[in-house]
């Protein structure tokens, strides 16, 4: 998708910028930058369109309000506000993260350019994260579409009973699932010399209405279905006109069809139905595909919606059937041979809702690249327990077996265990710090202001006595004097810790150190102090919101955070108990929803307690689930731990009683985690940006 770039800037921030550098990029001066969106969008309609604006203060309300009723996904938008450190405090800002610069004084050209240039960095990896994000997402609903339809196939086959209608059917949802404009099906017969032949039965075309009688043609390889009928091969043919010179290939294109029609057949899709015997019994040939895969726009409706009409709607919208259809129509084929052939189609529909999972949960990961390949790995340590606990004839878990089916029930619970997450704020996956980097900032801030206002204090006391001394030449106060400034320096350097262990604090932990104390013994020592802001009210430097956050005992979230957090399995749960699983996968909904749930009772979402209270997968879930948390190398807020040092907390999690110490004993002593590459399934190592 094109992309547009564009300045806005306001006059009332004209004052603070002076010239604008010209670039590749659209300059626009207006009095209300909240009218020239609208324009932007309508002259802009298939591009991404890329706005840095330059607004005063006073103009960001409107803005915002504007920007947040368009519905268009074409934008993205950062702002660079100017306004006084007064305008600052008392504005109120909606969100933060499209704000890139707040100033209050005016910008140099170096400042201006260095802004641009920052900004539409971030606004091209963005795009650029937007399009790999619609590729995946146009990948699932293709697929799901492609699975809906399968499956009402399969329920049409069952219930429909007129042969005439049940051919009429297979041929126009298979259009409908390869985006084809026409088609027909040919069965094959034997006459009573026993001759076999091709019989022409049905066909439909969606831009036109061409009635086509009945007819019978000589079972060869001349023609296109009959080399199909005969060889038992699929032909995927690109364009019927600039057919393969190869001597295998012995058949011609008939054009008269298009000629007497006024049609263009140009792409081609022959499949062969067979039967329990694999024996052909009849071909489906689907002629012209509409529905190209690469165009973000695709619907999975093109076989409806784009009428072939001219000679310039042929070139336009026809092109090749994608390769994914050849299996996959061969499938349709098959069940409309016989319905014995279930079997066939059931494995089709398996592949793809498979396909469809992970999918998934690929679109799902790619919103954070540091968390992708979680759910995958998940998977994989969950597979290879199940597969270990086989293998064990004594003790506890002897009784325990995982056929074929459980053992992919518990892959597809793993690999949705957190699509819950897509509910949760993305910000809140990316925390690094107890603090979010505006909200430390904006502490450093104060405890600058708290420091500088002290320093003033002190200044102001020196120097009333240094002019006592000068006027009364009482000398006795020089002593005094060097007390102050004693006590002066004793109080900056006090700031300037308290400023290092707010950093310290801000940085997340897994040990049991517990600061409550040290914050709350900070805030003593600052409140001791009494400053002062520019109104004469008492400042609150450590504010309610740092506290909460810097007496994080665990990881970068507080209470608030990690119950959003905690409540991705309520939602995958939801999700995922709403697909119509088989009977051998019913558990599913259950294991994802439970794989946080701990032997103690101390886990959520419902508490439960004893190891009988969660089905066996759950508990190896949540063991695979923090053996990744805690040695994938790409979380935001911590480094990977050292395997050994996952161990012990492993262990020291079944001495707490959170996990089963039957599971992670297998998990240790059969070595699963030398069975996982942990940079397995990473977003970045298998795609670009």
């Amino acid at each position: 998708m094109a992309m547009k770039r564009t300045i806005v800037l306001s006059r009332k921030s004209e004052a603070y910028i002076g010239i604008c550098p010209e670039n590749d990029y659209a300059i626009v001066w207006t009095d209300d930058p909240a009218e020239e969106i609208g324009r932007l969008l309508s002259s802009h309609e298939r591009e991404m369109v890329l706005v840095l604006f330059f607004i005063h203060v006073s103009e960001y309300e409107k803005l915002f309000k504007t920007l947040r009723k368009i519905t268009e996904n074409n934008l993205f938008y950062t702002m660079v506000v100017f306004g006084s450190v007064q305008d600052m405090q008392s504005a109120r800002f909606s969100k933060l993260h499209h704000i890139s610069e707040f100033r209050s004084t005016a910008l140099i050209p170096e400042e201006i350019e260095f802004i641009i240039e920052k900004s539409f960095s971030i606004a091209d990896a963005y795009c650029n994260d937007r399009q790999v994000q619609d590729e995946y997402f146009a990948k699932l609903v293709d697929t799901k579409q492609d699975q809906d339809d399968l499956i009402n196939i399969g329920r049409s086959l069952s219930s429909e009973k007129d042969p005439e209608k049940l051919l009429f059917l297979i041929l126009f949802l298979s259009k409908k699932i390869t985006g084809a404009d026409a088609g027909s099906i040919y069965l094959v017969e034997t006459d009573e010399k026993g001759k076999k032949r091709m019989r022409f039965k049905t066909s439909h075309t969606f831009s036109r209405e061409i009635p086509l009688n009945e007819f019978v043609m000589d079972l060869d390889k001349k023609s296109i279905a009959g080399y199909v009928a005969v060889t038992g091969e699929v032909l995927n043919i690109p364009d019927v006109y600039k057919l393969p010179e190869q001597e295998a290939f012995s058949f011609t294109h008939n054009s008269s069809f298009d000629r007497t029609h006024s049609y263009y057949t140009r792409s081609m899709l022959v499949v062969p139905m067979r039967n329990y015997q694999d024996e052909v019994i009849g071909v489906i040939q689907l002629i012209n595909s509409k529905e190209d895969l690469h165009n973000r726009e695709n619907t999975g409706n093109e076989a409806f919606t784009l009428k072939l009409e001219t000679m310039d709607d042929f070139n336009r919208y026809v092109v090749p059937f994608d390769d994914k259809y050849d299996s996959l129509l061969e499938a349709i084929a098959g069940q409309a041979a016989i319905a014995i052939e279930n079997n066939r189609m059931i494995k089709q529909i398996q592949n793809q809702f498979e396909e469809f999972v992970r999918a998934s949960v690929t679109a799902i990961e790619s919103r954070d690249p540091a968390t992708s390949g979680h759910s995958f790995r998940v998977a994989e340590i969950c597979k290879a327990m199940a597969l270990a606990i086989n293998d064990i004839q004594e003790g506890y878990l002897k009784d325990f077996h995982f056929s074929e089916t459980a053992i992919r029930e518990i892959e597809f619970a793993a690999l949705l265990h957190d699509f819950g997450k897509v509910y949760v704020d993305l910000n809140i996956f990316k925390k690094e710090k107890k603090l979010y980097p505006k909200d430390l900032e904006n502490l450093m801030i104060r405890l600058d202001y708290l420091f500088r206002f002290v320093e003033l204090q002190y200044n102001l006391r020196e120097s009333r006595i240094l002019q006592e001394i000068n006027e009364t030449g009482n000398t006795a106060l020089r002593r005094e004097y060097v007390d102050v400034a004693l006590e002066k320096e004793r109080m900056l350097i006090k700031i300037k810790e308290i400023k290092e262990r707010v950093r310290v604090l801000n940085e997340p932990t897994i040990t049991e150190r517990n600061p409550v104390e040290t914050v709350d013994t900070i805030m003593s020592d600052i409140n001791s102090i009494h400053c002062i802001d520019i109104d004469g009210n008492i400042m609150d430097i450590i504010t309610d919101y740092d506290r909460t956050n810097l007496i994080i005992q665990r990881g970068s979230l507080n209470p608030i955070e990690r119950k959003e957090i905690e409540s991705h399995v309520v939602h995958t749960y939801n999700f995922v108990s709403k697909i119509p699983w088989p009977p051998e996968y019913k558990n599913i909904p259950e294991i994802a929803l439970r794989h946080h749930e701990k032997i103690n009772g101390t886990g959520y979402p419902d508490g439960l307690k004893g190891r009988e209270s969660t089905l066996i997968q759950a508990r190896i879930m949540a063991i695979a689930d923090i053996y990744d948390a805690l040695a994938a190398p790409d979380r935001p807020y911590k480094k990977a731990v050292p395997r050994d040092k996952v161990l012990s907390i492993l262990q020291e999690e079944v001495e707490r009683g959170v996990l089963d110490k039957d599971l992670v004993d297998v998990f240790i002593e059969k070595r699963i985690f030398e069975k996982i590459n942990m940079d397995l399934f990473r977003y970045e190592s298998t795609h670009s940006t």
